[in-house]
């Protein structure tokens, strides 16, 4: 946006000089063209029309290289995909929706009564994590080519919490589950998995690694939230 269009559009001057309840988000061609000057303008960007949550894996590896969590788009839409016509669950789409700024394209009309309890159930944990994924430090554990699951991790700054999110398309026999090495977490201490209650030392996560407990068959997701156990506690 040149300075003369950004005259003529009420509001949309640098992001420091506008009213903090307002939010711009830049899309141009269908997404794929974001660039650090339309960032300083705007707070979000459309990253492709391209919503297949299996080809977002990819696109949102790519993107989140240069651009931060928190400045990415990403919706669940219904399937079969327009551009692609692929079918994955609802929970595949939103856990990979929610490695970016979550948001629903899909027609709520349409859902069932259970898939509409399970958005709502995905948008509440999304609000509990959403400040690790949009501020948080991001490790790419493995990527989304090849066979391994797709792991990404965020980390808060100090460490206490930590979100890591896994996909899987599909399993093929003889291929080894291998654990993933976390990063960013305090020496020494302990995370509890905030579902499960599960504890696991730091040391382990780190050194060892950690296996996503992903559900058997395709398309397979999970969100892992740990959260750092206070000294002294259980």
């Amino acid at each position: 946006m040149d300075g003369v269009r950004g005259q003529s559009v009420p509001g949309a001057g640098p992001a420091a000089r506008r009213s903090p309840a307002l939010r711009i988000e830049t899309c141009s061609g269908g997404g794929g063209r974001v660039d650090l000057g339309i960032l300083g303008r705007t707070d979000r960007a459309w990253v492709s029309d391209n919503t297949d949550a299996v080809d977002r894996l990819v696109i949102q590896h790519g993107c989140s290289r240069l651009h931060p969590a928190r400045v990415m788009s990403a919706w669940v839409t219904d399937v079969p995909n327009q551009l692609t016509g692929r079918t994955v669950p609802l929970r595949f789409r939103f856990h990979v929706a929610m490695s970016g700024l979550l948001g629903i394209g899909g027609d709520l009309t349409r859902w069932s009564e259970e898939e509409v309890a399970l958005g709502a159930e995905l948008v509440g944990e999304y609000k509990k994590v959403r400040h690790l994924v949009q501020y948080g430090v991001q490790y790419r554990l493995s990527g989304p080519h090849g066979e391994k699951p797709t792991v990404v991790q965020y980390v808060a700054e100090d460490g206490a919490e930590s979100l890591v999110p896994a996909w899987q398309r599909g399993p093929r026999h003889g291929v080894p589950s291998l654990p993933m090495r976390l990063g960013g977490l305090t020496p020494d201490t302990r995370y509890r998995d905030a579902a499960t209650g599960r504890v696991h030392h730091a040391g382990v996560l780190t050194g060892y690694g950690y296996r996503p407990a992903l559900p058997p068959g395709d398309w397979a997701s999970a969100a892992v939230h740990l959260v750092r156990v206070a000294e002294g506690g259980a």
